[in-house]
């Protein structure tokens, strides 16, 4: 589903590109229209203003967006923990880590009760053309729905996927939260990644956001896009996401999951079937899931 909607934005992005360049109705490519299970999207006319040198302004350099120019995450306090009756945030996420592979051993069903990807702080850059930001950002609103769907799944479907267990250390937790709701434990970690310093091109069970959530592997983009669009300096990177599962007392299992991470895609430049490049690009995602389990 993330790398879904990823193709499909990125898609109709460059077709709006196109469209301000040669200042015609969009007819966007079937292959897009398979992806929203839609007919059309509608036409639309790009601004009569719109010119190619507005897409890329000359003060405009990759360097300027990636991490290593922001202010690091040093340098804000670290949230103070939470822990109830636990001695240590050591000893806490321990405790989530075990109930945690306990899905793989003892559950008997998985279901995904909730589903959600929306525009990470609204974050919608298309190398400086506030247009085409514009007409993707409403694409984006208009399309991503929430979903309350039940849908069946496994331990290799719950983040981090294709893991059926996993080990965190407590040097990839930002904080702990537990909040003891007597017959239950609802336990919250947060990665360490942050707006000003996010991790970079993490993977499943590896990294801060691996360990907590779901991931947008970069090579998951890629592959999502096919032959539609090529990808140069393409990376993932990950702001502060979170991990809150409920887990009760008396076998020490979760019973339900929910996760909250986001991921901001940045690329140097993308080529649209070899035609139209767009450079310094970058999306904001947010994944919101809610899996239950039975025992």
């Amino acid at each position: 589903m993330m790398k879904k909607w990823f193709s499909v934005i990125l898609a109709l992005m460059i077709v709006f590109s196109l469209t301000a360049c040669t200042r015609v109705v969009v007819r966007v490519p079937a292959e897009v229209l398979q992806l929203f299970g839609s007919q059309s999207v509608g036409g639309y006319q790009a601004p009569a203003q719109q010119t190619p040198a507005q897409q890329t302004p000359a003060t405009q350099t990759p360097a300027q967006q990636t991490p290593a120019t922001q202010t690091p995450a040093a340098a804000k306090p670290a949230a103070a923990d939470s822990l109830g009756s636990f001695a240590s945030r050591d000893e806490a996420i321990a405790y989530y880590v075990t109930a945690y592979n306990k899905i793989a051993t003892d559950s008997k069903s998985i279901t995904r009760t909730y589903d959600y990807t929306s525009n990470y702080k609204n974050i919608v850059d298309v190398g400086g053309n506030d247009a085409i930001a514009k007409v993707a950002k409403t694409l984006m609103d208009a399309n991503m729905k929430e979903n309350f769907d039940e849908v069946p799944g496994t331990i290799n479907d719950v983040a981090p996927k294709g893991l059926s267990s996993i080990s965190i250390n407590s040097s990839q937790v930002s904080q702990v939260i537990v909040e003891d709701k007597g017959d239950a434990y609802v336990i919250t970690l947060k990665s360490t990644g942050t707006d000003e310093n996010p991790e970079l091109d993490c993977q499943p069970g590896q990294g801060s956001a691996g360990v907590i959530g779901p991931l947008l592997r970069t090579e998951d983009v890629a592959g999502g896009a096919g032959d539609m669009v090529a990808f140069e300096g393409l990376h993932a990177k990950y702001p502060q996401g979170q991990v809150t599962a409920t887990i009760d007392k008396a076998g020490g299992h979760i019973t339900e999951l929910k996760f909250d991470c986001p991921c901001i895609l940045h690329f140097d430049q993308a080529v649209a079937v070899k035609v139209l490049k767009v450079q310094n690009t970058e999306l904001g995602l947010e994944f919101l899931q809610t899996w239950v389990m039975t025992y």
